[in-house]
């Protein structure tokens, strides 16, 4: 791997770390919820029948055609590829309900970019899959977003590159709004509710983006305050395992709150280290919903955060969302996850923009049709992201969900029955109680 393509892909894996702090959205504007195969707004479900000619690409008499690309081969052992089986499952649902437009929902094309071969992929997705709409794209590089902005192609994604941002068309399942180094009150509120005082930052030093989000680390806590932040490493060597002396310089600073800009080898290079030299502080996983990380090292991140923008696996009250992507999940043999989910709700919004803009529905007229809408939440996974804004507008308010790790298991914290985000205003000084919200109404 060439030295350009290992400092691109670093700063994707600390822009993946830093994501956890980025907003998710919550609109207090309509535009429905529903049933997961029920219409938007206002258009009679009779319409959902009317098969009318097309001429768009990737639309036939029966199908309509859409091609995805992950990082299927990562050396960060990343299960990204489960992003085309969250695509399959909903299509499988859509479809075993009668499709759409006298139509079935066909993913096509399921490419791996081998994580530097994105552009490539892309370009093969338009010129060989001949495809309506791009997804999902669960890619570490998104080298090939540029091609698809100019051609106007419906893509939808797994945002956590900032190529994200502006393009009407790129639609990523949180919004595409990314913002690495703005300050979110968050982890400052967080630190501050569990009694936390001193905070410890670690981030890789190779590239501009381990500045930016180690920066917007530093901003949260200047603006929110909440804790005080007593020791700063933001230039940590890529793929280092001994941290001792970072372990040892934070526990002499009294740190008892530590948060990273690192992959999640990096935090358990971390976590064990704190082990070994008893440093009893509370580590916060911007990145840690992940089973298998539980599952091997559950016992050295117990007493952990984790940050999610969609409602954890593990409340006793799923969302009608949640509980059709369990089904359809399991049905087609895909694993409860992350990458899984983004595919889910990639395909969600993808089938809401062709449910409102009808049946006589083109490229543009789906485009038009979800950035028209002001709350899109899939039936209650997400907090709601307002489309009319969240391509390249901050985010002034934001819903998160925050889970412990206790015993190898995500147990969600500070939510309410029915409502498991806290939501922050981020004009506003950290409230001693968050609202409490969800995003079906």
């Amino acid at each position: 791997m060439s030295k350009r393509l290992t400092a691109l892909l670093v700063a994707t894996v600390l822009t993946v770390a830093a994501c956890g702090n980025a907003p998710t959205e919550r609109s207090d504007g309509g535009g429905g919820s529903g049933g997961a195969t029920a219409p938007m707004g206002t258009r009679d479900p009779s319409e959902l029948s009317v098969n009318i000619p097309s001429d768009q690409p990737g639309v036939t008499d029966t199908e309509i055609r859409v091609g995805g690309v992950a990082s299927v081969t990562n050396p960060l052992g990343g299960p990204y590829g489960q992003a085309f089986k969250g695509v399959q499952a909903y299509f499988e649902m859509i479809n075993a309900g009668g499709g759409i437009y006298g139509r079935q929902l066909k993913l096509v094309a399921e490419r791996d970019d081998k994580v530097a071969n994105n552009q490539t992929e892309v370009q093969g997705l338009l010129a060989q899959d001949n495809v309506f709409a791009v997804l999902p794209v669960a890619s570490l590089l998104f080298t090939g977003a540029q091609l698809l902005a100019d051609e106007g192609v419906p893509t939808f994604g797994w945002t956590i590159q900032p190529d994200w941002r502006g393009p009407p068309n790129l639609f990523g399942e949180k919004g595409s709004n990314l913002c690495i180094d703005c300050p979110y009150p968050i982890q400052p509120w967080l630190a501050r509710t569990i009694g936390a005082t001193k905070v410890g930052v670690l981030g890789y030093g190779i590239s501009e983006q381990s500045k930016l989000c180690t920066e917007g680390i530093k901003r949260s806590f200047d603006k929110y305050g909440g804790a005080e932040i007593v020791y700063v490493d933001s230039a940590v060597p890529f793929g280092a395992t001994d941290l001792s002396v970072q372990v040892s310089k934070m526990k002499d600073a009294g740190v008892d709150f530590v948060t990273t800009c690192m992959d999640t080898n990096g935090a358990t290079s971390l976590a064990k280290e704190m082990d070994r030299q008893q440093l009893d502080a509370t580590q916060y996983l911007q990145n840690g919903y992940d089973y298998s990380l539980v599952e091997r090292f559950g016992d050295l991140f117990d007493g952990s955060y984790v940050l999610t923008g969609f409602v954890p696996f593990e409340v006793s009250d799923p969302p009608p969302g949640l509980q059709a992507y369990f089904e359809w999940i399991d049905k087609v043999g895909g694993e409860r996850g992350e990458s899984s989910l983004y595919g889910w709700l990639n395909a969600d919004l993808f089938y809401r923009g062709l449910v409102a803009a009808g049946p006589e529905f083109t490229r543009q007229s789906v485009i038009d049709a979800i950035n028209a809408m002001t709350n899109w939440n899939a039936d209650g996974i997400t907090p709601g992201v307002d489309w009319t804004t969240a391509h390249d507008t901050d985010a002034t308010r934001s819903c998160y969900a925050l889970s412990k790790i206790e015993g190898g298991r995500f147990v969600p914290q500070f939510g309410e029955p029915g409502k498991p985000f806290v939501c922050f205003n981020f004009d506003e000084p950290l409230p001693d109680e968050p609202e409490r919200a969800a995003s079906v109404r």
